[in-house]
């Protein structure tokens, strides 16, 4: 199933057109708005110019963990404070938190890609989603809540935690689909089955889990014991949280959203795609 079908099927030549054109404006706007990028830039020898295509992405310079840290709180942002709606962090727990914010737009922008994500799963307007990732200055949350909201799904933003209380939401709200650790699925799913559930009773269906690893192993487990759909989501704080990429239906792989988001595979020793 598909949010935005002209954008998520655009084939392969208009999306190199695109992802190109967005690459161009998105290195224009940095220079002109970001002391580091710009320094980055022309330490490189580089100016916007000289970024075309998506071909000429491997010239780019990196940016790693370090720059977002020496940057906090608001070095790396590339719209005026005045523009910025909202702010989330990582935890910190090695330092500094790295901070990204959000305009309006991105907000937008967002609520969009997890409604693809949260589509790709079969949940609409008929749907009561439970949103039990956390919320606050991590990305989890909202991020999901908005997107939830977006496709119309009836939001229980009960964040994390609590597992006696999910527990009866799911039950008493109807709940059919979830989104939260697949750790935190795994211990719902013992709770229940503690507190004699008959899982029959249940009208989950569909589970979206992300924000840390997983096996096969893991995601057969959950399936089993809550007899749902277990499906993978992708994102990280440091380019706008989940959203990024998501599975279907199919369970065959992720889908990056390739319209906003530009994959590549680095070889870590040579620093070549």
């Amino acid at each position: 199933m598909y949010w935005d079908l002209s954008a998520e099927c655009l084939d392969r030549s208009a999306m190199r057109e695109l992802q190109s054109e967005r690459l161009r404006e998105t290195v224009a706007r940095c220079y002109a708005n970001t002391a580091h990028y710009r320094n980055a830039l022309d330490s490189a020898g580089l100016k916007p110019d000289h970024i075309r295509s998506i071909d000429d992405l491997p010239r780019i310079p990196f940016t790693v963990k370090e720059d977002l840290r020496d940057n906090y709180p608001f070095g790396l942002f590339a719209a005026p404070l005045e523009d910025v709606v909202r702010v989330h962090a990582s935890s910190g727990t090695t330092g500094k938190p790295i901070v990204v914010g959000y305009t309006r737009e991105d907000i937008g922008l967002w609520a969009e890609c997890i409604a693809r994500t949260l589509t790709a799963g079969g949940v609409g307007r008929r749907d009561v989603i439970q949103v039990a990732y956390g919320y606050g200055l991590f990305t989890g949350g909202l991020g999901l809540h908005y997107g939830a909201e977006q496709v119309g799904a009836v939001t229980v933003p009960v964040s994390g935690g609590n597992t006696k209380r999910q527990d009866m939401l799911m039950q008493d709200f109807g709940v059919t689909a979830i989104a939260c650790t697949p750790s935190f699925a795994a211990y719902l799913a013992e709770t229940l089955r503690d507190s004699g559930v008959d899982f029959s009773t249940l009208k989950l269906r569909v589970g979206f889990f992300g924000a840390e690893p997983w096996s096969d192993a893991m995601r057969r487990e959950i399936e089993a014991s809550l007899n749902i759909m277990a499906l993978d989501i992708y994102g990280l704080s440091e380019v706008i949280g989940p959203g990024v990429a998501y599975e279907c239906e199919h369970q065959c792989g992720l889908h990056v959203a390739e319209d906003h988001f530009i994959p590549e595979i680095i070889n870590p020793d040579t620093g070549e795609n």
